[in-house]
Order: structure tokens, then sequence, then C-alpha cells
């Protein structure tokens, strides 16, 4: 979506069924055509309205419940279809340094990456954001640095004051902070987190609460995400290939054992320490299959496209342990061949090809992957669910050691 309110929006929808996927799909490329011709790009609400999908109050509803406080959409025939002055854009931001290309330094990757969304900036923190700035304490922990942003707030490297052991900090913060159901889904990771145990997991230490801020501790570790390794050295060889499959495929049997399906299975959310291990991290969106269809659909946020089952797109309600070995297989497509089966810039139409378009062959992006490798793929990226094997299946065929301190390729 081109405008950022749209992308609220637009996940409004799809959790309610306000509109079907396909006619979301179509006001993208609406969109991008109207931005690709160089003209004034409409809003979704406009497309909607001009379509006549919704219109009136409904509409109105709609966008209020995403955050939209913009004029009324019940503007009749004439107006419906109206195109927003440029000045009326919501602007880019200033670039911080217009020659600097945006890209994690190669520094960075010797820091503790946890949790990343991908850029590692000084701005990523402050008390103005977080609440929280190095050297406040909460609990019995110290905080340090900023080392990584998820999906519910900053995560600090911290020193523990009784032991002087360091450990993550992910702090609850911003508007997520603010609101009751962010709140209830954070601790609900804290106490998922932290009563979960296997050595292809991020280990949780305890959570608690200090002057209002929710914090969770886990263990720092002391080396990048899979996004940034992929990002920086390319795609990985077959070995390596096989062993992560294999420590991610242990990671998945293990929550659904648990009746656990984590929800956002991604590179970014894979860390690799020093001893070249793979483990999963943040249960933000993770969910316990008992619980109820109302606490299943109270998240606002689905997951992330890229790696998104189709059922899980369709609705999170949907989304049961097959919808995590879709994301793994769309997981080590993206480790096999350096990028992920779809990159295209919109979200939205992301989400449709994997609803309506088959994952192509990723031997035509990496020649002479074994024929094994590519068949895993395969199966765990078939869009009905009941096609795909099991974690455990998975873990069988990749049994092989977990990454070992020689198989590391330098960054340069």
């Amino acid at each position: 979506m081109h405008h950022p309110i749209d992308a609220a929006l637009c996940q409004h929808l799809l959790r309610t069924a306000g509109v079907p996927v396909s006619v979301l799909v179509r006001c993208a490329e609406a969109q991008r055509s109207a931005r690709d011709a160089g003209g004034p790009v409409p809003y979704l609400w406009e497309l909607l309205a001009a379509r006549q999908v919704l219109s009136g109050p409904d509409l109105d509803q709609a966008r209020r419940a995403a955050g939209d406080r913009g004029p009324s959409a019940d503007l009749g025939p004439s107006k419906a279809t109206r195109r927003l002055p440029r000045t009326e854009e919501v602007p880019q931001p200033r670039a911080l340094a217009p020659s600097a290309p945006k890209r994690v330094p190669s520094r960075a990757l010797a820091r503790p990456l946890v949790e990343s969304s991908g850029e590692f900036l000084p701005q990523w923190s402050g008390r103005h954001r977080d609440g929280v700035a190095p050297g406040d304490v909460l609990g019995d922990y110290e905080v340090r640095e900023p080392i990584g942003r998820g999906s519910m707030g900053c995560v600090f490297e911290a020193r523990d004051t009784r032991s002087g052991k360091l450990v993550a900090l992910k702090v609850l913060a911003g508007e997520r902070a603010r609101r009751s159901k962010g709140a209830q889904r954070f601790h609900r990771e804290a106490d998922l987190l932290c009563s979960l145990q296997h050595p292809n997991l991020v280990a949780g230490l305890g959570f608690g609460n200090t002057a209002g801020r929710s914090f969770l501790v886990m263990e720092l570790i002391e080396g990048p995400s899979l996004k940034h390794e992929l990002r920086e050295r390319g795609p990985l060889p077959v070995e390596e290939l096989r062993a992560l499959g294999a420590g991610l495929a242990r990671a998945v049997a293990y929550l659904h054992r648990e009746g656990i399906v984590h929800r956002d299975i991604k590179p970014a959310n894979v860390l690799i320490g020093p001893d070249r291990r793979p483990r999963l991290c943040d249960l933000g969106l993770a969910r316990e299959e008992e619980l109820t269809s109302q606490a299943t659909a109270s998240g606002d946020t689905l997951g992330t496209p890229c790696y998104m089952a189709p059922e899980q797109a369709r609705g999170p309600r949907d989304a049961g342990p097959p919808a995590d070995l879709y994301s793994l297989g769309v997981t080590l497509f993206h480790a096999a061949a350096g990028r992920p089966p779809f990159n295209e810039e919109s979200g939205i139409v992301v989400m449709s090809r994997h609803l309506f378009d088959g994952i192509p062959d990723v031997r035509t992006l990496r020649p002479g992957l074994p024929p094994d490798l590519a068949q895993l793929i395969w199966r765990l990226t078939r869009k009905d669910p009941s096609e795909r094997p099991s974690a455990a299946e998975v873990a069988a065929q990749l049994s092989v050691d977990d990454f070992r301190p020689g198989q590391s390729r330098r960054a340069a």
C-alpha cells in the first residue's frame, strides 16, 4: 500500500473479512499504476468507495477502527473518487545520511542483534520512545545499549546486578504499551517463553514490571540474525542449509508438541550464536491452540506477508501448526536462493501471491541445489495444509549436526 494509513485499513479489512482479498489486490495494483504514471496516488478508502465495495457509514467505521481520523468517506458519488492534491500526501521521512547506503554496517554483525527488524540505527531507542534508556534499572537489571527492535518493543543489552551476567531485556514500548491488548500479548509471550526449554529456542529467564514498564529477560545471543547473514553473505552453502532446517524444524516440532503455534517464522526471528546453532525467537504472535477464537483474533498483526501461509493470510484463526511449516519452507527458500519467492513491494500483493500462485522451483534461482532439498521446500510450501509434512518429519529428513564454528563464513 502506498500511504501509511492504508496498511492499517488493509489489515483491519483482512482481519474482519470485510473485503475480499482479490479486491484489495486490485486496489494495490491501481495505486502502483498511478504511482508509476507519476500522478497522485489515491487512498485505499477512495478506491473502495469508487468500486462501491464499501461506502458511507460502513467505510467510515472501518477507517475509524484502523485509526484513520481523516474526513468522512460519505462523500456521495461525485466525490468518492476525488484525488487528493500531492501536498496532502504523507511526507517521506528525511534521510539521516543521503550518501550512506541503507544497510547494516558490517561492524554491526558482531553485535548481539536480538529480534531485529533489519536496521541498526542510533534512533532505535530513547526515553521518549520506549520509556527507558541506558542507565535505567528495571528490577534487578541495569539497562545498557539497545540491540534490536521486535514486534512488541525494544530489546536492550542489560546486566544482572546480582550476578553480573549479561542478558537481553525486551521492554514493552510505544503504542502497544498503552493498549491493553498489546500488554496482554506481551505478557502471554513472556509466560510462554519462560515455560519452554529447547536448544533451538532463545531461552526466557524471567519477566517483571517496574513502574508500569513490563519487561522480559532472555538469554543474550552474541551473533546476528539469519536475515543479516543472508543480506551480508548471500545464500547458505548446502550443509549449512540442511543444519539450519534441521535445527528450526526441531524447535517447531517442540512448540507443536507443547500445543503452541509460532505464526511468525522468518529469517529476522532466527538468531545464529557463536556456536552457529540457529535459535528461533520472538513468540509475540504465538498462540496456544486451546485458546478461544476470540483470544486468537484479538491481535492486530497477522504476521509477515513474505513468509505467511495462505490460510494465515485469510485469518489468524486458520493458522494451525501447518502454517508454521509453510513459513519454515519459505524461510528455507530464502536461505537457499538469497531472497523470498515473492518479493513485491506491496504486502497485500505478496499475500495474494501466497494465496493464489504456486511457489516457484527454488532451483530456478539456485541451480545445482540437491533435488531432495528442493523437493522438501516444495512440499513445505504446498497450498493445502494437509499436504505439508510435519515438523518432526522435516527434522528427521534433515537430521545433521548443528552449525559448527568451522563452517562460518567471515564477514568482509
